[in-house]
């Protein structure tokens, strides 16, 4: 039986992907997992839509620290990934204080998702829906109200992306909102949409003349298109190419870099 598709957009339809190109890679790697129907039926077993005899993957199998409804797109979704996943997440102590340098998580509520994870342990999203940070939490609770947190970084090269995270957290507990210096458009973000409509397309049953000419150039719609324009023949190739990769799980590349 064909799975229900609605959950993709139109794939011709560039407003309905517009959102995406404002995205950080962490949400932009949801979208290709929510696509994944593995991951729907890995879900939808979990919520109880099952055979009894069917075995389950629990939602650590996917990178993540709970099961995200497959259904929530990009700004709505709040993917909280696993750190052996996603190389921006930073570890935290969390330590009661009574005044001073602490923080509040009630400060970012609007913001945040706090999670409690297979190994015990909080791990906290902050997320406009397009913008992110994750921190995990690996002693004490943050939820205990004022609280001073002790930074865990180690290393040269394993300390850079953390870092990165923390100069973003505090940027964001500054200004109460994500820096847009911090947190900069992706420069490949339209390159990564046009291979997700392309998979949505391919999904939907369209050959590589239709995505030329809605997603590259209308003169795939002429005659002997692949002779007459060579170069649009490679492109198209090479963005198919790119879109089975991703979907074949190439995407997990963009919680790492």
């Amino acid at each position: 039986m064909r799975s229900d598709e609605s959950f993709r957009p139109d794939w011709r339809d560039a407003a309905a992907y517009a959102a995406l190109l404002a995205a950080d890679r962490a949400l932009l790697a949801w979208e290709w997992l929510r696509r994944d129907e593995a991951y729907r039926n890995a879900v939808r077993l979990h919520s109880g839509g099952g055979n009894a005899g069917d075995s389950t993957e629990g939602p650590e199998n996917w990178g993540l620290h709970a099961f995200e409804p497959p259904h929530l797109a990009i700004p709505d979704a709040r993917p909280v990934w696993r750190a052996d996943a996603h190389s921006y997440v930073l570890q935290v102590r969390a330590v009661p204080v009574a005044t001073g340098d602490a923080f509040e998580l009630e400060s970012l509520a609007s913001l945040c998702r706090l999670v409690k994870g297979v190994d015990g342990r909080q791990h906290l999203l902050i997320c406009d829906g397009f913008r992110s940070v994750r921190i995990d939490v690996v002693e004490g609770n943050i939820r205990q109200g004022m609280v001073g947190l002790h930074y865990l970084v180690a290393g040269f090269e394993a300390a850079e992306k953390p870092l990165l995270t923390l100069r973003r957290f505090f940027a964001l507990l500054r200004t109460g909102h994500f820096s847009t210096s911090l947190h900069r458009v992706d420069a490949r973000a339209g390159r990564f949409v046009l291979m997700l409509r392309a998979a949505d397309a391919l999904a939907g049953g369209a050959v590589q003349r239709e995505i030329a000419a809605e997603l590259l150039d209308p003169d795939a719609r002429q005659e002997r298109w692949r002779v007459r324009s060579p170069s649009l023949r490679s492109r198209v190739q090479r963005l198919v190419g790119g879109a089975r990769s991703m979907a074949a799980g190439g995407y997990w590349r963009l919680l790492r870099s």
